[in-house]
């Protein structure tokens, strides 16, 4: 466990600078705004985004939401973020692991997590701890890839899990006392170069769950 940590540590740090530029083959603009308004936010919402790299997803929620808190554990990526984000203020960057978030039970009106499950150890335990700092009738939504066979992509990019079958995440999110569960089709698709330089297209899904009221 400590070596794959490390070595997702160390992908990230390598590639911070340039992380702007990488994602865009993984995750566009029109996924993530698709994603934010599936969640029905309002304009008083506090929402937090778990592994959130560089600000992606926190560059679309920003102008909708009166709080934002960005979770990732490498130093570098919230570096870039920082930069990126300089001229939102009600943005807060935090140093964590997303399977302990440093929020009380109930603080959060929404949970963002984007291309941030395939990279953890235990994901049911993540999206159950995502799932804790939920309001009642909060929404937590997740962007993930389908289960693939890249297996090179464990190397490459650090990947732990080469993606997820979808009814596995309907389970987990369940599991995570989560209600009205929807498991669909995400806009777009991740489209990694290969070792051989061969783009691909692989499939993404977004699940939502709500905390019961």
């Amino acid at each position: 466990m400590e070596a794959a940590e490390r070595s997702s540590r160390g992908y990230f740090t390598e590639v911070a600078g340039r992380w702007d530029e990488l994602r865009a083959e993984y995750f566009t603009e029109e996924m993530r705004d698709d994603a934010i308004r599936r969640a029905d936010l309002s304009p008083g919402d506090t929402v937090a985004d778990v592994g959130t790299g560089t600000g992606f997803v926190i560059r679309g929620l920003a102008p909708l939401v009166a709080r934002v808190i960005g979770f990732d554990e490498s130093p570098e990526m919230l570096s870039v973020a920082r930069r990126n984000l300089a001229g939102a203020t009600n943005v807060e960057l935090i140093e964590s692991p997303g399977n302990r978030l440093p929020l009380p039970d109930g603080h959060l009106d929404a949970v963002f997590a984007n291309m941030y499950l395939h990279h953890v150890e235990n994901p049911p335990a993540a999206l159950a701890e995502m799932a804790r700092t939920l309001k009642a009738g909060g929404t937590l939504v997740v962007t993930d890839a389908d289960e693939h066979d890249q297996a090179w992509m464990r190397e490459a990019m650090a990947d732990r899990w080469l993606g997820f079958k979808r009814e596995d995440v309907r389970s987990w999110l369940t599991e995570a006392g989560l209600v009205n569960v929807v498991v669909d089709c995400a806009k777009g698709r991740c489209c990694p170069r290969n070792k051989d330089g061969e783009r691909l297209s692989l499939g993404v899904f977004i699940a939502i769950g709500t905390k019961p009221r």
